[in-house]
């Protein structure tokens, strides 16, 4: 092994050792004892994904050495559920944008009086040969799938599908992709504008579907893509949050993107009982958020974060 990989490897730690290393860290035991904290990571969650909360809260310095101040093992542990059952909602809400999008577009192309078969091939043409392969690759890796392989071996040219089965086989990406296009072919601003929001909801989207945490870092300024106006202007109109806390707030790249999705699932989404349960899960996530709210009195990021999400739900998806 050379000296420089051994520089940079970290030894593995034990649970034991994982506890030490977290007392280390300013890291205390209040709320949860040592030997519940260790069976917790034994068999609940794993050191790495539960201390990557740590960077909201600030540090201070004691005897030479940077310590956490006021972060005990109860209040990763939080933030680690509030985070598990986020991942859960925002999968579930961006299956519903997901689903209305290619509803739009159909009923949008019938519209138009397209035949269903020239649109996908503009489209098509529309790709250099780069994002065509990619594209052709992406249905082609479906051909084994018990859930498209029918679909896709009837079809056995890309450039011979209908609409009604290439938004069945295409990734969220190439939808929103195609989304774009038909913005432009019927040159509708409005479907460009969501087409930069519904970005947006892929990115949380495939973040939460791969288990990423969230809110493990809800510090500002860590975003350098603008909110869109769409959503600035809906958030503009809740008056319980200022233009101050708004512009901090969505500064931050991860909250950035889950108000987006919210926004778009409330505009986009026309049934009342899929928008019923969207209300009933908002709320109870909210509810979640709340239960143990006094663990972050003396951390104002974690709170007027929380604050900020509660009062979103409140004012976007109120109980009837």
């Amino acid at each position: 092994m050379s000296v420089l990989l051994q520089e940079k490897t970290k030894p593995i730690l034990s649970v034991d050792e994982q506890i030490d290393k977290l007392k280390e860290n300013g890291v205390t035991f209040k709320y949860v004892s040592e030997d519940n904290a260790k069976e917790y990571l034994r068999k609940n969650n794993y050191y790495f994904k539960l201390t990557s909360y740590r960077k909201n809260f600030l540090k201070k310095e004691v005897d030479g050495k940077k310590v956490y101040i006021d972060l005990d093992f109860a209040y990763l542990q939080d933030l680690a559920i509030i985070d598990m059952e986020l991942r859960y909602l925002l999968v579930d809400l961006s299956l519903d944008i997901e689903h209305w999008t290619k509803i739009y577009l159909l009923n949008l192309i019938q519209l138009h009086n397209e035949d269903g078969y020239e649109i996908v091939n503009d489209f098509l043409d529309s790709l250099d040969k780069n994002q065509y392969d990619r594209l052709e690759n992406e249905v082609l890796r479906n051909r084994n799938s018990i859930y498209c392989e029918d679909l896709i071996n009837s079809y056995p040219d890309l450039k011979k599908y209908p609409i009604w089965v290439f938004i069945e086989v295409i990734s969220f990406g190439t939808l929103i992709s195609f989304y774009k296009f038909c913005g432009e072919r019927y040159n509708d601003k409005m479907m460009s504008k969501d087409h930069f929001i519904l970005k947006m909801c892929k990115s949380v989207r495939n973040a939460a579907a791969h288990s990423n945490c969230i809110i493990n870092d809800l510090n500002a300024k860590t975003t350098s893509l603008s909110t869109s106006y769409l959503v600035t202007k809906e958030l503009a109109n809740i008056e319980k949050i200022s233009k101050v806390t708004r512009i901090k707030k969505m500064s931050n790249g991860r909250i950035q993107q889950v108000i987006s999705l919210l926004y778009m699932h409330k505009k986009l989404i026309p049934s009342e009982g899929v928008r019923k349960n969207a209300v009933i899960n908002l709320q109870k996530f909210s509810d979640r958020i709340k239960r143990n709210g006094h663990y972050y009195d003396n951390n104002d990021l974690i709170r007027t974060t929380f604050e900020f999400l509660n009062i979103v739900i409140d004012n976007w998806y109120p109980v009837d």
